[in-house]
C-alpha cells in the first residue's frame, strides 16, 4: 500500500511538474583520496583471489545492514542519511564491484531508493521528487606507485515543482554541500579503514614487518 501511495506521488510529481514547467536541480560531487601503502598491500590488493570487494564494502563507515545479493560481486544496503531542512534522507542502494585491472576495483551504482523522515508533507514532498531522481556514482580504488587511492563521483538530478514550498537555491545550495561534506569524509575514511587489511600487520613490533 505505501509503495503504491508513493508511485502515485512520484506520478502527480511528474505531471505537476510538466504542467508548472518545473526546475531542475543538479547535484555533481568529486571527491578523492589517497595514502601509502605498503607493498604488502599492494599484493593483497592485486590477488583476486583475496575478498578484497567485501573489503570494500566494509571499509566504508556510511553503509550498514549489507546484504550480498546472488550475482557476484553484487550487494545491497543502506548509506547513511544526509540531512536537509526538515528531512533526513536515506538512500537504500544495491551496488555492484568489479575488478577493472589488477591494480584497480570500481565499485558502481545499480539502484537506489529514498527513505525520508520528517514531517510527514514534508517527506512526502521529497520521497515523491527522490522516486523520479537520477542518480550516478561511482568510486574507483587503485594501487599504483606505493599508493591507494581511491576517486568518487556523484551526480544526482531531479525536477522541483513550482509548488514546492522550499526556495530552489536552498534546495540546490542545500543538497550540495550536504552531499559533497558526506562524500569527502567517506572517501578518506574508506581508504584509511581498507588499508587497514594490509596483512603485513599481523606482524608487530616484536615479530618484525615485512
Amino acid at each position: 500500500a505505501s509503495r503504491a501511495r508513493l508511485a502515485v506521488l512520484a506520478v502527480l510529481a511528474c505531471a505537476v511538474a510538466r504542467a508548472s514547467a518545473a526546475r531542475t536541480v543538479t547535484w555533481s560531487v568529486t571527491a578523492s583520496s589517497s595514502k601509502p601503502a605498503p607493498a604488502t598491500f599492494g599484493t593483497w590488493f592485486r590477488d583476486a583471489s583475496n575478498p578484497v570487494e567485501r573489503a570494500i564494502v566494509a571499509a566504508n563507515d556510511a553503509i550498514s545492514e549489507v546484504v550480498e545479493a546472488d550475482a557476484p560481486g553484487a550487494f545491497e544496503g543502506r548509506v547513511r542519511g544526509a540531512k536537509f531542512p526538515l528531512v533526513t534522507l536515506q538512500p537504500v542502494m544495491a551496488f555492484s564491484l568489479a575488478r577493472e585491472a589488477p591494480d584497480v576495483v570500481t565499485i558502481s551504482l545499480d539502484e537506489q531508493r529514498m527513505e525520508a523522515t520528517g514531517p510527514r508533507w514534508a517527506t512526502r514532498v521529497v520521497e515523491a521528487m527522490a522516486s523520479i531522481m537520477d542518480t550516478k556514482s561511482t568510486s574507483t580504488f587503485r594501487v599504483q606507485d606505493g599508493e591507494l587511492s581511491c576517486k568518487a563521483k556523484v551526480e544526482a538530478s531531479f525536477d522541483v515543482p513550482r509548488w514546492v514550498p522550499v526556495p530552489l537555491k536552498a534546495i540546490q545550495d542545500g543538497g550540495q554541500k550536504a552531499i559533497a561534506k558526506q562524500v569527502e569524509q567517506d572517501v578518506g575514511t574508506m581508504v584509511e579503514n581498507l588499508l587497514k587489511n594490509d596483512p603485513g600487520d599481523v606482524f608487530d613490533g616484536d615479530g618484525g614487518g615485512i
